[in-house]
């Protein structure tokens, strides 16, 4: 009898563990994890922008084939050589930055335009993508990016540019930007609540934080017209380009996923795995966007669970990212 009860006192034991294991491998099979890292979180806000440069048109008064001397990108002094058209020198006009494509809008969204006349009136006779980013229609596509990234890439080469197509005489054959005056544009916001005329923004442009001026604000349509205070070399090609508004500074620290976060009553915390098991530690979140949080206490390297719940403390897990 007392042999029967010691085996049905260890089917009992090992079916418990059993049980056990099979309830936490249950919690545990759908959990993700990211690895907490020193990094940004950023509060920088896509906004589509309209960009007015200080642009010269160059013509030809003779018919034929265009090529270039001088390439995309490169500047040129005034009366030098930078086409020819045919056998026919073209020369700069004036001092600038050669620009071998011209979108008919060179005195039309200019600097001084933007800034004093009918902003509806002026993109109605732009259409196309400008007018597009004025009403809050859509946001600039990457295609225009990609091939002014090919033309400069080119340039920075040393390339000529191959002969474009055949022009009738008094037909463009491109521009010349000043590139000692700075860039203005127009920028569509998601809201224009606090902003006013003489206030600094930092815009990104590419890859680079840029200040600029707020030179008129444009509250029913929920954009600005801003005057940069340099030239910008990667919006010399773009008429219509994607930046982005700063709308603070970001914060620099130990970054997780925000999904991370977890309120275990009124604490709140993430669960980390230290050693194979997962353990709840009470953070303070320093600072948050939509997708990111920086937070005191952890430490680079470790994983945090992205999908986390209640009843996860003390289990084991093999992390896989």
């Amino acid at each position: 009898m007392r042999n029967k009860l010691f085996l049905l006192g260890g089917v009992i034991v090992v079916a418990a563990v059993m049980a056990f294991h099979l309830r936490e491998s249950w919690l545990t099979r759908d959990l993700t994890y990211a690895e907490v890292s020193a990094g940004f979180v950023t509060h920088d806000e896509l906004a589509p922008a309209v960009i007015a440069r200080t642009e010269t048109l160059m013509t030809s008064a003779y018919a034929g084939d265009v090529s270039f001397v001088v390439p995309d990108g490169k500047r040129a002094q005034k009366g030098e050589i930078v086409a020819r058209v045919g056998t026919q020198s073209v020369t700069a006009p004036v001092a600038g930055l050669v620009c071998a494509r011209a979108d008919g809008l060179e005195g039309i969204i200019t600097p001084e335009a933007l800034l004093e006349e009918d902003l509806a009136e002026l993109f109605a006779r732009c259409g196309g993508e400008e007018e597009a980013v004025f009403s809050g229609r859509t946001a600039p596509g990457a295609a225009e990016d990609a091939a002014v990234e090919g033309v400069n890439a080119a340039a920075e080469e040393g390339e000529t540019l191959p002969a474009r197509n055949y022009i009738q005489a008094g037909g463009s054959v491109g521009k010349i930007v000043n590139n000692l005056k700075p860039v203005w544009a127009y920028i569509a916001l998601s809201g224009t609540e606090g902003i006013v005329k003489g206030d600094s923004l930092n815009i990104r442009v590419d890859s680079t934080l840029y200040p600029c001026t707020v030179e008129r604000v444009d509250a029913p349509h929920r954009g600005v017209v801003v005057s940069f205070r340099q030239y910008i070399n990667s919006a010399t090609e773009t008429r219509v380009k994607q930046l982005a508004w700063q709308k603070q500074p970001p914060s620099q620290g130990m970054v997780i996923p925000a999904e991370a976060l977890f309120a275990r009553g009124e604490e709140m915390g993430v669960y980390v795995v230290e050693s194979g098991v997962i353990n709840f530690r009470r953070v303070k979140v320093l600072d948050r966007n939509e997708t990111l949080a920086c937070v005191d206490t952890l430490q680079a390297g470790f994983a945090v669970v992205t999908n986390p719940a209640d009843g996860l403390q003390g289990l084991a897990v093999r992390v896989r990212y």
